[in-house]
């Protein structure tokens, strides 16, 4: 017996069957809590059949009098449930055309049960992803074993910040999100992305509170890094971080990471989610003069690719994006109007 019901779980039991599910932090309840608060409509369509439930939490952003839907990281569908699949992208479908989308993009955080071809689902190729799509993920080992999987580079960069007396220091300790936010926007114009309001950063850490972690690395008495990181089941997720030009020297941000790993691992977590690097490795991490370590500037993920790969543990790839078009001439219209950056909605 299938039931097909509209957000029937509370927080708890919606969180349960996404951890239950292997399911991701972006669909659990408190995540589509928080983005409701900045301009997205959120609808959760579930389906039991049994003891197996398949969820999926759908974010609404209006256009005028249309909207677009998206599936960060979902939706969450047992290994070989293509019948429960199909009865679940039904309720997409119906909450979708509710809400008079021109189309619902799925970020599945990996393959999904269907059985043949997506396209004989009713999916077609989406655009680029929203999210990452690659990241690191690094086991959560003891201590010297964190270490020994790094690059020697890295491995030396978190020993350096150790002997230097680089501090870390937990928000509200001394720092607050008013000092992570003045580093993000030293960072955001000197690596030239986009970042959100100071009350997005503040309502995290607030909605996510003892998951959430918020720290600084102080270094020669200056504010040299900020992290802020979340922990959902079996996996910490580094969601945002910023540094200072002047004051990041002696690995300031490699020991921050270290240490938000060595919190992910008490707190439980198995893995720590670096969130994201470029889709395709760089042929070199060198500056056209070859003699340094390139930046990370735009579209140029260079010096990101090689910090975080330096922790070591494994690359993943997500599945392509697939888009449930309503649409298609309006669908066409809105992107002309929306140009989507990488990792904007987070």
């Amino acid at each position: 017996m299938t039931e097909n019901n509209w957000s029937p779980l509370s927080a708890q039991e919606w969180d349960g069957a996404v951890l239950a599910g292997g399911g991701h932090f972006l669909q659990s309840w408190r995540w589509g809590e928080f983005k409701s608060r900045f301009g997205w409509g959120v609808e959760r369509a579930s389906i039991t059949s049994g003891n197996k439930v398949a969820l999926a939490q759908i974010l609404f952003k209006e256009r005028g009098p249309v909207s677009v839907g998206y599936i960060p990281r979902g939706p969450v569908i047992p290994t070989g449930e293509s019948a429960l699949a199909t009865e679940l992208m039904r309720n997409v479908d119906l909450a979708s055309k509710r809400r008079h989308a021109l189309y619902t993009i799925l970020e599945a955080d990996g393959k999904l049960p269907f059985a043949g071809k997506y396209k004989e689902h009713g999916f077609v190729t989406g655009p680029e992803h929203v999210q990452p799509g690659r990241t690191v993920k690094i086991p959560l080992l003891d201590d010297d074993a964190l270490l020994k999987q790094m690059r020697q580079n890295t491995r030396y960069s978190v020993r350096l910040a150790m002997r230097r007396g680089v501090r870390i220091v937990r928000c509200g300790g001394g720092y607050g999100i008013e000092d992570f936010y003045r580093l993000l926007i030293e960072t955001s114009d000197r690596n030239d992305f986009g970042i959100h309001s100071r009350q997005y950063y503040r309502d995290f850490v607030e909605t996510f509170g003892d998951d959430a972690l918020c720290i600084f690395a102080e270094s020669d008495d200056n504010l040299a890094a900020g992290l802020i990181a979340v922990k959902f089941g079996p996996e910490a997720i580094y969601m945002y971080g910023a540094s200072s030009a002047a004051h990041r020297s002696h690995g300031a941000a490699f020991l921050l990471q270290f240490e938000a790993m060595r919190w992910a691992r008490e707190a439980g977590c198995e893995r720590y989610d670096l969130w994201g690097i470029p889709d395709v490795d760089p042929e070199s991490v060198s500056t056209d003069a070859g003699d340094e370590i390139a930046g990370t500037k735009g579209d140029d993920w260079r010096g990101l690719y090689r910090f975080k790969t330096g922790f070591g543990g494994e690359i993943v790839s997500y599945p392509p994006v697939l888009e449930r078009r309503y649409s298609p001439v309006g669908s066409f219209v809105v992107r002309q109007m929306t140009r989507r950056r990488r990792g904007s909605d987070t």
